[in-house]
């Protein structure tokens, strides 16, 4: 078997111009929401919103946001936020146990313009990989950044948050998304990116057995005749480790060995990337899925670093 090289990063000539104009195009939205409480929402130990905003599209957006119901004694008046980015799908990840947590206030933010309920599972007619793919201005993932830009903003505004001690997290696409946003928002100050995707899309796109959601590209490369490197030429823009040496702030990565989809080189790439402070965590059985050591490890780097 080949060794695969790790990449290294090499943006577009435009790149920093270009995000450049999305976060200033991200921090003139207006900001404007509202908290609906529903007590069947709450859990025994948070009282959880339905927390919605007026998104980049002028459209509405909807968030789970989970408040301690019980802070540690002697917190402050005021808590750490902490932006839980979905992965790959129309849906808003859930408040549980993977999501909530003790110390923090959390937005799990829906970046589609969907409600957070009813869930809705993924399938190939909800994909949207390829979505304006033709170009870096029109690729569904600028949109995506802009949007998670305001869902930061959103966060910071609401009254139990500490503005200064924002925390962006996520799992495979969240994850990534959780990067970008440590190099693009200077609300954030601490990212956990689990298992991260958006990380080196030429490994993924030379998948030899394709797989959805991944098989959404080779479906579209095959409708349009559109080349893989027509693709990654839009897929730079979004590709964590071109982000990466922009990050300002600590990141905690983790690496799954049994991932089917974000392989060893994936992770080992973008953490090289990464500029100190840095902690890469390897689980040893672990799919493309949640465990529960994640939930203590970002708590872990939390007090470390906030």
């Amino acid at each position: 078997m080949a060794a695969v090289l790790l990449k290294q990063p090499a943006p577009p000539p435009d790149f920093e111009a270009f995000w450049q104009a999305v976060v200033a195009e991200s921090d003139a939205l207006p900001l404007i929401y509202e908290r609906v409480h529903q007590p069947d929402d709450d859990t025994p130990t948070h009282r959880v919103y339905r927390l919605r905003w007026q998104g980049a599209d002028g459209k509405g957006r909807e968030g789970w946001y989970a408040v301690p119901l019980e802070p540690p004694s002697g917190e402050e008046a005021k808590l750490p936020g902490l932006l839980y980015l979905p992965g790959y799908g129309i849906n808003a990840a859930p408040i549980n146990e993977n999501t909530a947590f003790p110390h923090f206030v959390t937005l799990a933010p829906n970046l589609h313009g969907y409600a957070v309920e009813p869930s809705i599972p993924y399938s190939p007619e909800y994909g949207y990989f390829t979505r304006g793919i033709e170009s870096p201005q029109t690729y569904v993932y600028r949109q995506l950044m802009l949007d998670s830009i305001l869902a930061a903003r959103v966060l910071a505004a609401q009254p139990e948050v500490d503005s200064s001690r924002i925390i962006a997290a996520g799992l495979s696409q969240g994850g990534g998304l959780a990067v970008m946003l440590g190099a693009w928002c200077l609300l954030v100050r601490l990212v956990v990116a689990e298992l991260p995707a958006l990380t080196y899309w030429e490994y993924l796109l030379d998948a030899t057995v394709w797989r959805y959601p991944i098989k959404e590209f080779a479906d579209y490369m095959q409708a349009t005749g559109r080349s893989r490197e027509a693709l990654l030429a839009t897929l730079q823009y979004f590709d964590t480790i071109n982000h990466a040496p922009l990050v300002r702030v600590p990141v905690q990565l983790s690496l799954a060995l049994k991932d089917p989809g974000i392989r060893a080189p994936v992770v080992f790439s973008l953490y090289d990337a990464l500029p100190r402070p840095k902690r890469l965590l390897i689980y040893e059985d672990l799919g493309h899925d949640w465990s529960p050591e994640m939930h203590t490890r970002l708590q872990e780097w939390v007090a470390m670093h906030l």
